[in-house]
């Protein structure tokens, strides 16, 4: 599903417009009311003495898909130039498209870099914007594209009954239609165009210089002196080439193919080099920039892990070395390594997922509360379950909150029984994480039955190699008559935090301490029975002779 464009089901609020003149047909003018649009010497200001510096980012390599990764490089690069600052940025596309979920906030982050920082965005198309991609142009201030460009084919789709993917309802294409239509207003681009990018049924034309929504194909005119310019047919999405996007106002700049000069492996290497060596230096207005260089932003190497840490087969990995790791630990206690795999799991997890603000405060939080009562109930004040299991909840919370970010955004259609492109993306991270908790389980089934008791020579806590029999001294929970009355003395076998076992006259009994830790070869007395549940402390007076 990473593969299709799925939008906010959340933004139903804005269908009223669409469908309130929907029997007659509409122009551009009638949907058209942003402010003018600025020119490239409007927007750009730089210095006529020079330097100038000039950002650069890149999405996607013709096959590359839009992803939580696209965002979060994009993200990073957006708070660098935030610092160095440069006259414009270059935003250079190739893409088929990708996650909605990732690419409406690149959009929005593209558009708060320009309105709020005053650096404008320049898109350059350099083949493919198709779908997400289409998404993220509309949002840069300033379009450009080569001759053999493409950009549109962006209607959303959902997973079927049969699992097959089917064009979603239309109260989820007129979300998506909107949310196009408003992202193409916003920089003073026509509305209509961007709408027929999203629903293959609109039906556009250019009729007196003017683009028309029609409700049907009869009422195209094909004769006269001015025949209607058919834009969108019925049936088909929207997507324009070079040439299309120049005519109809969606792009501002088409470049002609050059040969240009090649860049040094030195200048790949540092991530700077002469601006004149990019196609875009090449048109008017650009090449009139002195000694502008273009600085690429680099993900460096923490930057890089993270983003690693955070893609979904390795959150799972760590969430299943943290689930088996914790485990084997809490049942074998002798064993230190799979204490430590779970520690570090853990604390890759919560690195990674606040370090790129996948996760917030109240997150990590909650997941360390739960962590800090579960220590509480094992090793300072045992309450015999209720601080562990409130502790696991917490833990439990905390940790999906991480592993699980856009969580707060997602919003269900009960018409339509869809998510929206936030719900899309978290059902396909819990589907990751689903699998991992099964794969867990499945290991430490393994592991119980055929590894672990391999470890019991170095491990005096593991009762391994005492099966509970008859004839090694183990008695039957339910036998309550052989258990052992009030007052009995016995000795710890195993530490009780708070349970283990103890042996009394030579039989081995799970027992439950009424408070304190106590460690194994300590001499235990019974204190109460309660059902087939032996409670016992510390038998003081032998403790004070010793």
């Amino acid at each position: 599903m990473s593969q299709f464009f799925i939008f906010f089901i959340s933004l139903l609020a804005s269908l009223g417009h669409l469908f309130s003149e929907e029997n007659k047909p509409s122009t551009s003018e009638e949907h058209f009311t942003a402010h003018a649009p600025l020119t490239f010497d409007q927007a750009i200001h730089f210095n006529p003495n020079g330097p100038n510096k000039v950002g650069y980012l890149h999405i996607g390599d013709h096959e590359e898909m839009i992803n939580q990764s696209t965002w979060l490089y994009i993200k990073q690069g957006l708070e660098y130039y935030k610092k160095e600052v440069p006259i414009f940025i270059i935003l250079e596309l190739n893409t088929p498209g990708g996650e909605v979920f990732a690419a409406q906030k690149i959009s929005d982050a593209l558009k708060e870099m320009d309105t709020q920082f005053n650096i404008p965005i320049v898109a350059f198309i350099n083949n493919w914007a198709i779908s997400a991609g289409a998404m993220i142009t509309y949002s840069c201030r300033f379009i450009a594209t080569v001759e053999d460009g493409s950009m549109g084919a962006a209607e959303p789709v959902i997973a079927g009954e049969s699992g097959n993917l089917v064009a979603a309802s239309e109260k989820v294409n007129s979300v998506l239609r909107a949310d196009f239509a408003n992202r193409a207003r916003f920089y003073g681009r026509d509305p209509l165009i961007a709408q027929a990018m999203v629903d293959k049924d609109m039906i556009l034309v250019s009729r007196d210089g003017k683009i028309i929504q029609l409700n049907n194909e009869s009422e195209i005119q094909l004769k006269g002196n001015t025949p209607d310019k058919i834009i969108s047919q019925k049936g088909k999405l929207l997507t324009l080439n070079g040439e299309q996007l120049i005519a109809d106002g969606v792009a501002n700049l088409m470049l002609p193919p050059k040969k240009l000069p090649k860049l040094t492996t030195e200048e790949i290497n540092a991530g700077i080099w002469p601006a004149q060596k990019l196609l875009l230096f090449q048109a008017p207005f650009f090449s009139e920039i002195p000694q502008a260089t273009v600085h690429v932003y680099k993900m460096d190497w923490k930057t890089r892990f993270f983003v690693f840490l955070a893609t979904p087969l390795i959150s799972s990995l760590l969430f299943m070395g943290l689930i088996v790791g914790g485990y084997v630990e809490l049942n074998h206690p002798g064993l230190s390594f799979p204490g430590f795999v779970a520690a570090i799991s853990l604390f890759l997890i919560v690195l990674s997922n606040y370090s790129l603000e996948l996760a917030d405060w109240l997150e990590v939080i909650i997941l360390l509360t739960g962590l800090a009562l579960i220590l509480a109930e094992l090793f300072i004040l045992p309450t015999f379950g209720l601080l562990g299991i409130l502790g696991i909840i917490l833990f439990i919370i905390g940790l999906f909150g991480m592993l699980l970010p856009g969580l707060n955004s997602v919003s269900f259609e009960y018409d339509t029984k869809t998510v929206n492109a936030a719900g899309e993306y978290l059902l396909q991270r819990l589907a990751w994480l689903c699998g991992s908790l099964i794969f867990s389980c499945v290991i430490i089934v393994f592991l119980a039955r055929y590894v672990l008791p391999s470890f019991s020579t170095f491990n005096p806590f593991v009762l391994v190699g005492h099966e509970q029999e008859a004839s090694k001294g183990y008695v039957a929970a339910g036998d309550t008559s052989q258990f052992p009355p009030s007052g009995s003395i016995g000795q710890a076998l195993t530490p009780l935090r708070p349970a283990g076992k103890a042996t009394f006259n030579d039989n081995i009994f799970d027992a439950i301490s009424t408070g304190e830790f106590i460690e194994a070869g300590q001499t235990v007395v019974v204190h109460h029975l309660e059902g087939n549940v032996i409670f016992v402390q510390i038998n003081q007076k032998f403790e004070q002779q010793v």
